[in-house]
């Protein structure tokens, strides 16, 4: 059975799409940009402060079904440019240190105007 989830401490969805969904054990989490949902708004354009960010959104999302980042099976991340590379992965190694998930990294040509990043995920309830 297919259940939406919204957590009000995450940025509202910019389109069609819901925060996340949940089928059965997984909770599915829509790509998450880096935006300050105090402030909607983009916060600053440094590859860390962002990737942050998004993880902050994914655990908000995340803890309405009871979940955080340690639950997390499977991560994509989507990087405007491979030079943030290693400075992303840094702030990765701050989430999950013990037992990362599976992660795809890929670049994309065009992101809104300040995005370095945006990152979607499946994680078990």
């Amino acid at each position: 059975m297919k259940k939406v989830i919204y957590s009000e401490e995450a940025p509202k969805p910019l389109g069609v799409y819901s925060q996340g969904v949940v089928g059965g054990r997984l909770i599915f989490i829509s790509g998450q940009l880096p935006i300050n949902p105090k402030t909607n708004e983009f916060v600053e354009q440094d590859i860390k402060k962002q990737t942050r960010q998004v993880f902050k959104n994914i655990e908000k999302i995340l803890a309405i079904e009871g979940a955080g980042l340690k639950d997390i099976l499977k991560i994509s991340a989507f990087l405007r440019s491979l030079d943030n590379f290693k400075e992303m992965n840094e702030v990765f190694q701050e989430f999950f240190s013990i037992e990362p998930p599976a992660r795809t990294t890929i670049t994309v040509k065009e992101f809104p105007p300040g995005v370095l990043i945006e990152i979607d995920a499946i994680a078990l309830r």
